[in-house]
This record gives structure tokens, C-alpha cells and sequence, in this order.
């Protein structure tokens, strides 16, 4: 693992020396992200194993929309039968509109969820309302999964709610800022024979984020409960009702 992190570590700082002129004018930003454990509506995945995000994104010409590309890349084994396999690590390919309209933030979102290792490739769509202008900035979140494999029998009917508020103070203006948040959702599943439904999880979050001029880098730490017993388990099928995790990511805007 340690010899993984130091190949991603390096590619990622080698990139500013060859491409960029600091001012981040091009609209591409590439970085990477480290969660300790991942947690994904609730539930565990990797085996409750740290996950890295390698990524890079591209803003179309200030229009809104952009095109990512991600990585989930984790050192968790998960055993089916006789075959051990590194469970639902993935290329994800997403395009996504964010424009404001009034008082309204609008957000659309289609990802291409590629894994590598098992059938679990999928789209997952979402569409958000936040409102910038108001105290605490709600965000309302309404998303549907669809599984492309031929086992998930009712594979179009998985779906989410998420309603969120948010915080962000300015520690020091354009450099330092502490974000808050808060977010619940309701997810519903039918695929995969598994009938699962009710609120996933209340993720309470504290945010720490460091701009330096075409590099911003980030920490936060996660406090999730996990309220219906739908989603207790995981992996690890240690019934657990209060889960957390911390966040490191660094960006660099070309």
C-alpha cells in the first residue's frame, strides 16, 4: 500500500512542473483525495478499508458544465467464494451542469461508474437544488441509480433523497476557511434482491480547506449515524450506529 500511495503521491506533484503557469486558466484541475475508511450511504465499502481518489476534471469555458474523471483505488479484499478480488474499485466518468437561476443553485450530474473486478457498473444521476442566498445554504438532492448488470433484477428502481444544510467562516479571506455541514439521507434499494430502505445515514462533517495560489489542500473528519437497521451492516458486519472517517486531499488548478 505505502509503495501505491507514493507512486499516485509523486505522478500527482510531478503534473505542475510540465503543464502549468500557475494562474489556473485552462478550467482543468487535477488532484487526489484519501479517505481513511469509506462509507457510501451508510454502509462500508472496500471492506471498511482507506480508499484514494485520483482525479481530473475540466470546466467548459465558465458554461457550467464539466467532464471528470476519477479513480477508486484501495488496498481492501473481499473474498467471493474461491476468488479474492479488490471489491468495487472503479474508473468513474461523469459530466455535470451547475448554474445559478435566481435564488436557486442548479445542479445535474451522470456518472459512469466502470468497476473493475466484479459486475457492479452502473449510472448513477442526481439532481440538486441549493439555496446560496439563505442562512445555513439547504441543498435538496434527488438521485437514481441504475445497475447495468443482468443479476440486479429491478435494476432501475434504486433512488436517494439528501437534504443538507452547510456552513462555510473565513479564518483567513481567500486563504484559510472552516466548513460545517450536515446532510441526511433517504436511500431506497430493490436491486440485487436486497429490499432496502430508510434514512442511510446523517453525515455531520467539520471541513479545513488552504488555498495557495493554484493549489488548494483540504482535510475533513466525518461523524455518521447510521439511524435504520437496514444499513447497520456492511462488510465488516459489526452492526455498528456510529461510524467515522477522515478526509486529505490536495488540487491543483492549471
Amino acid at each position: 500500500m505505502k509503495k501505491l500511495f507514493h507512486v499516485i503521491l509523486i505522478s500527482f506533484l510531478s503534473i505542475p512542473l510540465f503543464v502549468s503557469d500557475g494562474k489556473g486558466s485552462t478550467g482543468i484541475t487535477a488532484g487526489i483525495e484519501y479517505w481513511g475508511t469509506n462509507i457510501n450511504r451508510g454502509e462500508y465499502v472496500f471492506n471498511g478499508n482507506g480508499v484514494f481518489f485520483p482525479f481530473i476534471s475540466y470546466n467548459i469555458f465558465d458554461t457550467g458544465l464539466s467532464v471528470t474523471v476519477e479513480g477508486e483505488i484501495s488496498d481492501g479484499y473481499i473474498s467471493y467464494g474461491s476468488k479474492t478480488c479488490r471489491d468495487d474499485q472503479s474508473t468513474n466518468f461523469c459530466i455535470a451542469y451547475l448554474n445559478k437561476f435566481g435564488l436557486i443553485t442548479l445542479g445535474v450530474e451522470s456518472v459512469y461508474v466502470r468497476t473493475w473486478e466484479n459486475n457492479y457498473s452502473c449510472f448513477e444521476n442526481c439532481i440538486s437544488f441549493t439555496f446560496e442566498d439563505i442562512f445555513l445554504s439547504p441543498i435538496l438532492v434527488f438521485g437514481h441509480d441504475y445497475h447495468l448488470s443482468s443479476d440486479a433484477g429491478t435494476k432501475g428502481k434504486d433512488f436517494y433523497v439528501q437534504f443538507g444544510i452547510s456552513h462555510s467562516f473565513d479564518l483567513i479571506e481567500d486563504i484559510i476557511a472552516l466548513d460545517l455541514g450536515a446532510i441526511g439521507r433517504y436511500y431506497n434499494v430493490s436491486s440485487w434482491d436486497e429490499n432496502l430502505s430508510g434514512i442511510s445515514d446523517i453525515d455531520l462533517s467539520v471541513g479545513l480547506s488552504l488555498i495557495h495560489g493554484a493549489v488548494e489542500y483540504s482535510t475533513e473528519f466525518h461523524y455518521i449515524i447510521v439511524p435504520s437497521k437496514d444499513f447497520y451492516y456492511g462488510y465488516k458486519e459489526n452492526k455498528d450506529k456510529h461510524r467515522f472517517y477522515a478526509s486529505f486531499g490536495a488540487s491543483y488548478s492549471f
